[in-house]
């Protein structure tokens, strides 16, 4: 699909964009005809955005920490005329810290990585969500898609509090919106991604990779790929009637 299919299709906002799930999402959300604007705290997004641009895709880079207020506010001037038909959200940014491949227990923990991590995964949602809530809702359409985890459904031994506690803060956050929402034609759904490859998992010790891979029933890590599908499909207008949900993306690890 080329650029100009993209002119059928309203523009999504991808954050966390540069690697991983979150450029999985923008090469699967750009081949389904989805101008994109690509955001990440890490300038190397406009490189990863310029690929895609350069295979006739309508793609917009923009240098975002979603901690920042101020620069959430920004946006709409930042992204012009593709703000104006923004219809699709995938608030992908988070992070999980570790210290040598490992996390801190609670009694550990400083203040400070506590704060940091439920700025950017918890407050950071709220902050990008409430500033594509309007333009949304003035066209009377919107795909809500947060990327949670399998950590905010079950304990799992690598992430920490912190992290488990920020995704279970915006699996509930999805919820209560969902309901606030839906009247203006706008859903709200999460995608929780059990162990995928990605530099995340590749900062735990391989050794830990495979202890958690034999307890997967089919056997393997999943695939950025498998992620962007599912939220491919929240995006669509097949996804219509389904709101407040989450889909679990695991290979079977957690089953509800």
């Amino acid at each position: 699909m080329s650029a100009s299919d993209g002119l059928f299709k309203p523009s999504a906002l991808v954050t966390g964009a540069a690697q991983g799930i979150g450029l999985a999402i923008c090469k699967r959300l750009a081949a389904e005809g989805y101008p994109l604007i690509m955001a990440d705290c890490n300038d190397v997004v406009h490189e990863a955005a310029a690929c895609l641009a350069n295979t006739g895709f309508i793609v917009k880079s923009v240098q975002l920490d979603v901690s920042q207020t101020d620069e959430v506010r920004d946006l709409p001037r930042r992204c012009k005329e593709l703000w104006a038909r923004l219809g699709v959200l995938v608030n992908n940014a988070g992070i999980s810290p570790k210290h040598q491949g490992k996390k801190k227990l609670v009694e550990e923990m400083d203040l400070e990585e506590w704060l940091r991590v439920i700025d950017v995964n918890l407050t950071g949602t709220f902050r990008v969500t409430q500033q594509c809530l309007a333009v949304m809702k003035r066209n009377r359409w919107g795909r809500i898609i947060n990327i949670t985890s399998q950590a905010a459904r079950t304990r799992t031994p690598v992430p920490g509090a912190h992290y488990a506690a920020s995704k279970a803060g915006v699996t509930g956050f999805s919820r209560v919106l969902a309901g606030e929402v839906a009247q203006s034609g706008i859903t709200v759904n999460c995608v929780a991604p059990g162990r995928i490859e990605s530099a995340m998992t590749r900062a735990v010790d391989g050794a830990v990779n495979a202890d958690l891979v034999s307890l997967i029933p089919i056997g393997r890590l999943g695939l950025p790929e498998e992620v962007a599908a599912a939220v491919a499909f929240f995006a669509s207008t097949d996804s219509a009637y389904i709101t407040g949900t989450t889909l679990d993306i695991n290979g079977g690890n957690f089953m509800l």
